[in-house]
């Protein structure tokens, strides 16, 4: 009997086999201030427009606050200053991204990040794909670094920063 490969449709119209599915992930490409990062879209809740947050007194500099979203406090912080890169100062065109941590913490099930500009959809495959030589070194919160069609990313690691906000006892 022959084998049957299931076909599934793109809302573009256009087929795709079961097996080619499978071996991709739909990314985000999210762009920050000095470097961009990659995340599955599964990881990402929504990118809203910038929302002021409420300040928390004596927080570290990449801890900039609660903000409101969908009867949600949520932190948010500034990702690059988190993990050892510089501040960028400006939030001149400024956007979040609400991302769905993976702890299963019921007082943490969200963290905002400050983004620069909008994100783009990436559909990575396996072999297109390779690891960045760049050395994590004294860097926070970074899972790795990887090329995605020659373009350099960050791979962030969300469980790290569910901990450090955990650790400021904000949630």
């Amino acid at each position: 009997m022959a084998e049957i490969t299931p076909i599934n449709t793109r809302r573009d119209g256009m087929a795709v086999t079961g097996k080619q599915a499978s071996d991709a992930v739909h990314c985000l490409q999210i762009p920050m201030y000095e470097e961009s990062i990659l995340l599955p879209n599964a990881a990402v809740a929504e990118v809203v427009g910038y929302l002021e947050p409420e300040p928390l007194p004596d927080a570290p500099e990449w801890y900039l606050g609660k903000i409101a979203w969908r009867e949600h406090k949520v932190p948010l912080i500034a990702f690059e200053v988190a993990s050892g890169g510089e501040n960028p100062g400006t939030l001149h065109g400024a956007r979040i991204a609400v991302l769905n941590t993976l702890q299963g913490n019921p007082r943490l099930p969200y963290i905002a990040i400050v983004t620069q500009g909008i994100p783009s959809l990436k559909l990575a495959r396996e072999e297109q794909i390779t690891p960045d030589s760049r050395n994590i070194g004294n860097r926070q919160s970074i899972a790795g670094f990887v090329q995605l069609d020659g373009v350099s990313l960050v791979i962030p690691d969300i469980d790290d920063l569910e901990s450090r906000i955990e650790r400021l006892q904000v949630v």
